[in-house]
C-alpha cells in the first residue's frame, strides 16, 4: 500500500494519483529492487574475483521476491530498526549453502537503498514522461485546430485584448516541451548507482573499485557516477524541481480551464461518464472537479519539493536525518504528479472548447479591450501619450455619464478627428487579421515542438 492517508486510502487514492504509479513505489515493488540491486552487487563482485561465482548462482535463486513472506519480513525489520539489517537477517535461513555470507559483501545501507531509490524514480520516469508526452500531442492538436478561433486574453481578471485559443494553448504546450526536454536532459545526472560505501572512499570494495561500481550500474542500467554522491543530494532535487515545475505548469492551466468552466463564461467543460455525479445536494450540477483536483495537486506537490530542499542539507558524509526526507517527498511527488498528468491528459482530450460562446463572450467587453490597439494607431498621428490621455479621458467620461466606453468613443468629436468611422469600426471589431501575431507564435511554437520532438510526430501521424 502507498504511503500517505489519502494516497493509501482504497477510497481516495485515484483522486491523488494512478494505480500505475503507486504500484511502483510499493513494498513489493520496493523489495524487488532491493532483491534486484543486491544480485547485481553479487555478480559485478564475482566478476572481480571478490566472491565466488557459486555465491551469486545462489543469491539469484534466493534474492527473489516471490520467496519472502513480507509479514516475516516485517517482524524481522522491526527487530532490527532497520530495513536492510532485518532483511539480511531474515534471509540467511533461506541460504542452503555459503551464499548467504556473500549477501551485502562490500555495500553499505545506503548503497543498496540509494540505488534502489534510483531505480523506482527511473520506472516512474516512464510513466511521467509518457504522460507528458501525450499531453504535448493533444495539445500541439488542439493548438493546430484553434489557432484562429477568437476569444479574450485575460489581465487581472478582466478583457485586456482579444488573442486566439490556440495561442492560449500554444503558451502551455511550450512550456511542457520545454521541461519535458529538461527532464530528459537530468535523466542521466539522476540515474546513477553508487557503491561508494559510506565513507565514499569504496574501502569494503577493495582495490579495482571503479571497475566493480561501473559492472555494478551496467547491470541494474544505470549510469556510472563521476563522484562519490551520498552527500549530492542534487540528483534527485534537481530531477524532481522539474517535476514540480510541470505541475506549477499543469496547475496554471488548472485556473484557465477553472475560470472558463464558470457559469458566467461557459467556454469550457470537463467530459462527465455515465453514473459521474457533481453534488449530492445539486442533482443536475456538472462541476469542474477535475480542473479543481488539478489545481490542488499543484499547490500539494510544491510544498513536498520543499523536503527535497532539505533533504540537500547532510552533514559530513552520512546523515539519514535529512535523507528520511526524501523517502517521504520523492515518492509523493510522483504519486502525487501521476494523477495530475491524468487529469491533464483526460481534460484535453474529452473535454469540450465552446468556439461559440468564446467569439460570443468578446461582445460581453464595453470597449477596453480594444483601447491598446486605438492608442497605436492614433499614436502615428497626434503622439503616444497624446493619444493616451485622450482614450483615458474617454473612460473617464463614460464612467461619469454611466455609458458604455464604446459609445463614449463611437460618439467622441475627439476620436473622430483622429480615426475616420470605418479605421474605428475596424480596429473594434474582432478579427484574426488584426493580431498577426498570434497565428505566427502558434506556428512557430508548432515548428519548435516538431523540432526538439520529432519522435512524437511520428507516433502522433502512426
Amino acid at each position: 500500500m502507498a504511503s500517505g492517508e489519502m494516497l493509501g486510502s482504497i477510497f481516495n487514492q485515484n483522486e491523488y494519483s494512478t494505480a500505475r504509479m503507486r504500484a511502483i513505489w510499493t513494498d513489493e515493488n520496493r523489495l524487488a529492487v532491493i532483491c534486484q540491486t543486491e544480485i547485481a552487487l553479487a555478480q559485478a563482485m564475482a566478476d572481480n574475483h571478490k566472491i565466488p561465482q557459486e555465491a551469486v548462482t545462489e543469491i539469484k535463486e534466493v534474492m527473489q521476491p516471490k520467496n519472502f513472506d513480507l509479514r516475516k519480513l516485517r517482524l524481522a525489520v522491526a527487530r532490527n530498526g532497520h530495513f536492510l539489517a532485518g532483511l539480511i537477517e531474515y534471509v540467511q535461513p533461506l541460504f542452503q549453502h555459503e551464499g548467504g555470507q556473500y549477501l551485502h559483501y562490500g555495500a553499505a545501507s545506503e548503497d543498496i537503498e540509494d540505488t534502489a531509490y534510483v531505480l523506482q524514480l527511473k520506472q516512474a520516469h516512464q510513466l511521467i514522461v509518457d504522460y507528458v508526452q501525450r499531453i504535448c500531442q493533444r495539445l500541439s492538436q488542439l493548438v493546430a485546430a484553434h489557432q484562429q478561433d477568437l476569444c479574450a486574453a485575460i489581465a487581472h481578471r478582466t478583457y485586456g485584448a482579444y488573442t486566439t485559443l490556440g495561442f492560449k494553448l500554444g503558451v502551455f504546450l511550450n512550456d511542457l516541451e520545454n521541461l519535458l526536454t529538461k527532464l530528459e536532459q537530468q535523466a542521466p545526472q539522476s540515474f546513477c548507482g553508487s557503491l561508494a560505501n559510506g565513507d565514499g572512499l569504496s574501502t569494503m570494495v577493495g582495490d579495482h573499485s571503479d571497475q566493480v561500481e561501473a559492472d555494478f550500474c551496467r547491470y541494474l542500467n544505470l549510469n556510472t557516477p563521476e563522484m562519490y554522491w551520498h552527500t549530492q543530494r542534487e540528483r534527485f532535487c534537481d530531477y524532481t524541481h522539474f517535476l514540480t515545475e510541470i505541475a506549477q505548469v499543469l496547475g496554471r492551466l488548472a485556473k484557465e480551464l477553472l475560470y472558463m468552466s464558470q457559469t458566467s463564461v461557459q467556454e469550457f467543460s470537463e467530459p462527465y461518464a455515465p453514473g459521474r455525479q457533481g453534488s449530492t445536494v445539486i442533482p443536475t450540477s456538472r462541476e469542474p472537479y477535475m480542473c479543481e483536483s488539478m489545481l490542488n495537486l499543484s499547490t500539494v506537490i510544491r510544498n513536498e519539493m520543499t523536503l527535497m530542499y532539505d533533504q540537500m542539507l547532510v552533514s559530513g558524509e552520512k546523515d539519514t536525518a535529512v535523507w528520511r526526507d526524501l523517502y517521504v517527498a520523492m515518492p509523493e511527488i510522483c504519486m502525487y504528479l501521476s494523477g495530475q498528468l491524468n487529469y491533464a491528459l483526460v481534460l484535453l482530450t474529452k473535454g469540450q472548447f465552446n468556439i461559440e460562446k468564446m467569439r460570443n463572450n468578446l461582445q460581453l467587453d464595453d470597449g477596453t479591450m480594444y483601447s491598446g490597439a486605438l492608442m497605436v494607431a492614433m499614436s502615428s498621428k497626434i503622439g503616444r501619450q497624446k493619444a493616451h490621455d485622450l482614450l483615458y479621458q474617454m473612460r473617464v467620461e463614460a464612467d461619469a455619464q454611466g455609458k458604455s466606453l464604446r459609445v463614449v468613443i463611437e460618439n467622441s468629436s475627439r476620436i473622430g478627428a483622429v480615426l475616420s468611422a470605418d479605421e474605428l469600426q475596424a480596429i473594434m471589431t474582432p478579427s484574426v487579421e488584426h493580431i498577426p501575431n498570434a497565428l505566427f507564435k502558434v506556428q512557430k511554437i508548432l515548428q519548435l515542438f516538431k523540432q526538439h520532438h520529432p519522435e512524437l510526430q511520428i507516433k502522433e501521424n502512426k
